[in-house]
């Protein structure tokens, strides 16, 4: 059933990102009520699917990832008031779950032990998801402005300078997931350590995890200060967005090879 769900939601965001993707390649552009809704319902199947998931191992994480990834563009995308967040964030989500499949997933809903036990590790889970998913839209927002700018730059006023937001509407975007991602993660790395010293019975993070964990968070810190404090904008924020998040995937990336297991996130 969870495997089921998990399809459905996939075929429905590869079919919304199909149809944001057809006027780059001649199509054309699908009715904006339509590249709304097909998401909506994959995230309504994605949530079902969700609810019934053990939230340990790496599908789980990659399919938590994917949803909190679409809920970010369903709402970037009403702010926006346009599909250019979705050039991106649909491809990632629709292969993020793909992979989450193709991993594993494990019906049921308990970590073990109490209740406050399986709570806390599902705070821990959701927050740090919801923290990569706006860093992630950060990149994305990044990405979209660096394109517009090169347009801008080299006077070709062609599809991306008609279905891309204003460059200051991208940086904004992009400050706001940075901002708001950063105490996201913060909570989810506290709970992650809270957790291995509350509950000695209970799970305890690999190495691996704790250094990715803290090298994410020191990433996403620096570009939170470089953006409020240093007021990085535009082009050298997005360039930093970009290089921020390529090292964190670089990291996770070496990682999983030092210590590879299907089954683990880490």
């Amino acid at each position: 059933m969870i495997v089921t769900l998990h399809l459905i939601a996939l075929a429905l965001y590869g079919l919304a990102t199909a149809l944001v993707l057809a006027p780059f390649l001649g199509g054309r552009p699908a009715p904006r009520a339509l590249t709304i809704a097909l998401p909506c319902a994959g995230a309504a199947f994605h949530v079902i699917a969700i609810a019934q998931l053990t939230p340990i191992g790496l599908g789980p994480a990659l399919s938590m990832l994917a949803f909190c990834l679409v809920l970010l563009q369903l709402v970037s995308e009403r702010l926006l008031r346009g599909s250019a967040v979705s050039f991106f964030a649909g491809p990632l989500a629709t292969g993020l779950v793909g992979l989450a499949i193709l991993s594993g997933l494990t019906p049921g809903n308990q970590v073990g032990g109490s209740g406050t036990q399986s709570a806390w590790f599902i705070l821990h889970v959701v927050l740090s998801a919801l923290g990569l998913a706006l860093m992630a839209l950060a990149f994305i927002a990044a990405a979209l402005y660096l394109l517009q700018f090169r347009e801008l730059k080299s006077r070709r006023f062609g599809q991306v300078f008609q279905l891309f937001p204003p460059l200051e509407r991208l940086d904004q975007l992009n400050r706001f997931a940075l901002v708001a991602g950063f105490p996201a993660l913060t909570i989810g790395v506290l709970l992650a350590l809270g957790y291995g010293a509350q509950f000695s019975g209970g799970l305890h993070a690999a190495k691996a995890q704790i250094v990715w964990g803290l090298f994410t968070w020191v990433v996403l810190g620096w570009a939170v200060w470089v953006r409020v404090v240093r007021r990085w904008a535009g082009r050298r924020a997005a360039l930093a967005s970009i290089a921020g998040f390529g090292a964190v995937l670089l990291v996770y990336v070496a990682l999983k090879l030092v210590q590879p297991g299907a089954g683990r996130f880490l």
